[in-house]
């Protein structure tokens, strides 16, 4: 069971920024700055916590606050059915 306050992601994220910033290492036209900082965060998290998360905190870290709204469990069986019914 995981449990905490995202400290572990706020220093990797930070820490990569910090990295590629003093590196001035440029990003590919396509992909900002922010972006890159994110990627190579949730990586190097991934890989220190063996893969276990949601990602949300290295998310929030890098982008701020999230607002996150579950679907109704009634809506999914319905949706699920729509979407199975579609591919075939």
């Amino acid at each position: 069971n995981k449990t905490g306050l995202g400290s572990s992601a706020a220093l990797v994220t930070s820490l990569v920024g910090a990295l590629l910033h003093y590196y001035h290492r440029p990003t590919p036209e396509d992909v900002t700055l922010e972006t890159q900082i994110h990627n190579l965060a949730q990586i190097c998290h991934c890989h220190a916590q063996g893969k276990i998360g949601s990602g949300f905190d290295v998310s929030s870290a890098c982008y701020g606050p999230h607002l996150y709204r579950r679907f109704p469990k009634c809506l999914l069986p319905d949706l699920l059915s729509q979407l199975d019914h579609e591919e075939q």
